[in-house]
């Protein structure tokens, strides 16, 4: 089979051709992904993107589809995953309820929800409010963080701890150096939940979309490569949405 990961970042897979905006491995192929993929129609048995969507400006989007609509064979594989909208949405309305109550763990919960809902679109600075609150020791609500986010949160809050603190930078305002933050990928453009996320793949002429969950695809063997879960079983991005479809 050929498969190919689009912006792969450190999840890659020598089984896979691995691609990011940029190389930090001998195994991965640097591309800006707003441009044409560099691979013949029909190339590829499966296309996947984890957490990749949501950076591009979202009039790119359709076009990023279709290429990857383009370089599938006949009856291939598209995988996406993307932050969850519906859920995060969800759980924020329940949280809110129960802080306006007067619950005290939904109190501590509901400060996180609002950061994984609104940090990645509004920071103007690398790791936004969200770092700031990994920083701190305790973090409120750790478990649930943990839950929520994964091993990326886990292993960001142990280095954190294992290193000397470090001062608290001053908010950027210059305009130039946040627009060059903002323009530079980490921001999210857009945020998805299975029905927006759906019609946009049909509208790219995909067919049998449908939702999975991190263990589920119709790739043969997905799970063995452990790019959306852990080795242990554990799910790598706990807070995501997996679609599939078909060219």
């Amino acid at each position: 089979m050929k498969l190919l990961n689009l912006g792969c970042g450190a999840r890659h897979h020598p089984d896979w051709v691995n691609v990011d905006f940029s190389s930090h491995s001998p195994g991965v192929l640097a591309h800006d992904l707003k441009e044409p993929l560099p691979f013949p129609d029909g190339t590829f048995d499966a296309v996947y993107h984890s957490h990749v969507l949501e950076h591009l400006p979202r009039a790119a989007v359709p076009g990023f589809l279709a290429e990857c609509r383009r370089v599938l064979r006949p009856d291939g594989v598209i995988r996406v995953a993307v932050p969850d909208l519906e859920r995060i949405a969800r759980t924020y309305l329940e949280l809110l309820e129960g802080a306006v109550a007067g619950n005290q763990a939904a109190m501590a919960r509901y400060e996180w929800i609002v950061l994984e809902l609104f940090d990645q679109m509004v920071r103007n600075a690398p790791g936004g409010e969200m770092l700031a609150y990994w920083e701190k020791n305790p973090m409120p609500a750790e478990e649930f963080v943990f839950e929520r986010v994964g091993s990326e949160a886990r292993n960001c809050v142990a280095a954190l701890r294992s290193a000397e603190p470090r001062p608290r930078s001053a908010p950027v305002t210059d305009p130039l150096r946040v627009g060059q933050f903002r323009l530079s990928g980490e921001v999210h453009q857009w945020m998805y939940d299975r029905y927006s996320l759906g019609v946009l793949l049909g509208q790219t002429g995909f067919r049998e979309i449908a939702v999975r969950d991190a263990h589920e695809s119709a790739i043969p063997g997905f799970t063995g490569y452990l790019l959306d879960v852990e080795p242990d079983g554990a799910v790598r991005k706990p807070d995501s949405l997996f679609m599939e479809a078909l060219k």
